[in-house]
């Protein structure tokens, strides 16, 4: 089974992305990104660290704004009035139970919604005219394309239809020509559908729950779980019964997590271009 390690196509994103820093710094101009925080969740705290590393190296500012006691109108208030001095801005996720995500969206300026949540993003996305795609689900495309897995005319299985996640993952796939087929939690017969599909991408934060009983032999598995666990991260696969089926998995840590980070802050810098580099 080939693993398909997400860090060598992070190093050429990131590689371009520092020529544009660069050139953005030649006018004066440092991309920023203001990361907004209303809980304190494992998955969400790994993210932001490896968000402030990469951050670092390529020569992008951020910063934390944290809200621990807010409401969901007070968090809409901030988003709407303390995020002026950034070019991109980010809601990290989950949430606490009190605020709505899909509310939340709203309230982010369209023009910094680097991570496409705005429902006009959403949109404009789903009509194959995307402003910003998600990271996530942008990483998956693009570790398909690096180890050249055939999408056109193949049958994606896509398990989790989160926002930020599952549905655009499907949508970026459709796009590509793939035939797609957006599972869930109410899903019947799950294994009915990934054991037809030649490509499997799954999100749904629970560990171990792919198997390798559930697949078509020879089949690519892009794994979109992250999962905090004693012994480490671990994604949604399990990666044991999986690996003696499939004829490719990202492995977790190690697969999608580099890339993501990677699109991420890219989004950042065009953001700034577009913005005309202000700030």
């Amino acid at each position: 089974m080939r693993l398909l390690h997400g860090r060598p196509v992070a190093e050429r994103i990131n590689a371009r992305t520092k020529e544009r820093v660069a050139a953005l710094a030649s006018r004066g101009v440092t991309p920023t990104l203001a990361i907004v925080s209303a809980g304190d969740f494992p998955d969400a705290r790994t993210y932001r660290g490896r968000i402030a590393k990469l951050a670092k190296d390529l020569g992008i500012a951020e910063s934390e704004r944290a809200y621990p006691h807010a409401d969901e109108a007070q968090l809409a208030a901030h988003l709407e009035r303390g995020t002026g001095d950034a070019h991109g801005v980010l809601v990290l996720t989950p949430l606490p139970p009190n605020i709505s995500e899909d509310a939340i969206a709203s309230h982010v300026s369209t023009e910094k919604d680097v991570e496409g949540i705005h429902p006009e993003n959403v949109g404009l996305l789903t009509l194959g005219r995307p402003r910003f795609i998600p990271s996530t689900a942008e990483a998956v495309l693009e570790l398909l394309r690096f180890y050249d897995v055939r999408i056109d005319g193949s049958h994606a299985v896509v398990i989790g239809r989160s926002p930020i996640v599952g549905r655009p993952a499907a949508t970026l796939l459709l796009h590509a020509h793939a035939t797609v087929t957006l599972a869930h939690s109410r899903t019947h017969d799950l294994a009915a559908h990934t054991r037809d599909a030649q490509i499997v991408v799954v999100a749904v934060g629970k560990k171990g729950f792919l198997r390798g009983d559930m697949l078509l032999s020879g089949a690519t598995v892009i794994d979109a779980g992250i999962n905090v666990t004693p012994a480490g991260l671990v994604g949604d696969v399990d990666v044991e019964s999986v690996s003696a089926v499939a004829g490719a998995l990202s492995p977790v840590p190690g697969g999608l997590g580099a890339v993501t980070t990677a699109l991420l802050l890219r989004n950042v810098v065009t953001a700034a271009e577009r913005q005309g580099g202000d700030r």
